[in-house]
């Protein structure tokens, strides 16, 4: 079991300023600054906030997707998370799977089991100190199939590969909450659903592999707060456990390599309270890779400057050649990082500079992992994958077998121009 680990202010600032040589200064906003070459030194400060956190997580980062399933009454799942800007919300979404149960290919699968088991979820509050479950804000629980079946109408009959409790609230920006997930069924090894979650290599998942508390942590994935993550307990939440350690069993990238133990990270959004739907982290992900794709960054939010560039893979190929076009001005720079598994980066000979409004490309020659939208995610989260939406990403030509709003691998760096600290 990961042990319990907290970081502090002071520690993730240190850790952001050893990366002011690598990512250069900045404005308020987190946008590079260079003067000859080099980093402004009135931009040192914010770069120390600004290298780490939101701003500095990358957009990627999942191979696969695992399920956990609910088959005894101790068991608990806890998604924790950050909403970016404080709303009022009807519905918790999140991972959920219960093929095997009666309500669908009764006996033919172990996702499920019997009636789908008493899905539970309670919302509530997280200790900023302890990064602990503490006071529970609303509470739902269902019959599994139920909640399939009402998931899958509102599906246009497709299977979903997401469910939702109802817990009104409205939630405050920037500061953490969890969904603990249980089975509340009086015999739930014949009855249960599973909680499911996309994974990545749990050497690469940074701080959402621990109970992280800061909020300017370095080395968070899929543009989530590095306090974002996924825990597991046995003990009806009196401990937790986090990292490879965060499921009912272990995971491994590519489903079996042992080498590269993997971490269940959190997929989750929200129903506000307006109707709307609103994706916190939308992606999911398959085995399959993407060659030779490009995914395209429309309609920055914030102004940066580029000088490297990054693709992921975990198989056995690799990412080739990487290329950032910034499609409103023509301005482009290229590189080809060391080759292998993992999270490939290089730098670029010319930095490439995006404005409030504009858009870019990467691309790459080689072979990258790439995040998927079921077909039941694009109906619940419409905005993702648009222009204006809450992540602004998509394939301009999508790759054979992929749909335009499925994620290839590919990001530039440091810093995100869709989220600040």
């Amino acid at each position: 079991m990961t042990p319990f680990r907290s970081s502090t202010l002071s520690a993730a600032l240190a850790s952001s300023v050893a990366l002011i040589t690598a990512c250069g200064g900045g404005n308020d906003d987190g946008t590079p600054r260079w003067v000859d070459g080099n980093p402004a030194p009135a931009a040192v400060a914010a770069v120390a906030v600004a290298a780490g956190g939101r701003a500095a997580s990358i957009p990627i980062g999942i191979e696969n997707v695992n399920d956990s399933p609910l088959k005894a009454a101790n068991y608990r799942v806890l998604l924790r998370f950050v909403p970016t800007s404080t709303i009022s919300i009807d519905r918790f979404y999140f991972g959920f799977k219960l093929r095997g149960a009666t309500c669908w290919d009764a006996n033919k699968a172990g996702y499920g089991a019997g009636d789908g088991g008493l899905l539970r979820g309670s919302l509530v509050q997280i200790n900023p100190t302890t990064g602990l479950p503490a006071n529970v804000i609303a509470t739902e629980t269902v019959n599994g199939c139920t909640r399939h079946n009402e998931a899958r109408a509102e599906a246009n009959d497709a299977i979903p590969v997401l469910a939702w409790v109802n817990t009104p609230a409205t939630l405050q920006g920037g500061t953490m909450y969890g969904l603990i997930v249980s089975n509340a069924h009086a015999s739930p090894a014949a009855n249960f659903f599973s909680f499911n979650a996309p994974l990545a290599d749990t050497a690469l998942a940074g701080p959402h592999a621990r109970n992280e508390l800061s909020a300017t942590a370095t080395g968070a994935l899929l543009s989530l707060d590095p306090r974002e993550h996924v825990a597991w307990s046995e003990d009806n939440g009196g401990t937790w456990r986090y990292g490879s350690a965060n499921g009912q069993y272990r995971s491994y990238m590519n489903d079996n390599d042992t080498a590269h133990p993997a971490t269940r990270l959190p997929q989750y959004g929200f129903r506000l309270s307006n109707g709307t739907n609103l994706g916190g982290q939308p992606y999911y992900a398959y085995l399959t890779d993407c060659v030779g794709c490009t995914v395209a960054y429309p309609n920055a939010r914030y102004a940066r400057t580029f000088t490297e560039l990054g693709g992921f893979i975990a198989s056995g190929t690799n990412v080739g050649t990487l290329t950032i076009r910034n499609t409103s001005t023509g301005a482009q720079s290229s590189c080809t990082p060391s080759q292998g598994y993992g999270f490939r980066k290089c730098t670029v000979p010319t930095a490439v500079s995006v404005a409030v409004g504009q858009s870019y490309t990467v691309s790459s020659t080689g072979s990258v992992e790439i995040m998927k939208m079921d077909y039941s995610q694009r109906l619940l989260f419409p905005q993702v994958g648009t222009a204006n939406g809450e992540f602004r990403a998509y394939q301009p030509t999508p790759a054979s077998g992929t749909n335009a709003r499925d994620v290839p691998s590919l990001w530039a760096g440091p810093l995100s121009p869709y989220f600040d600290n």
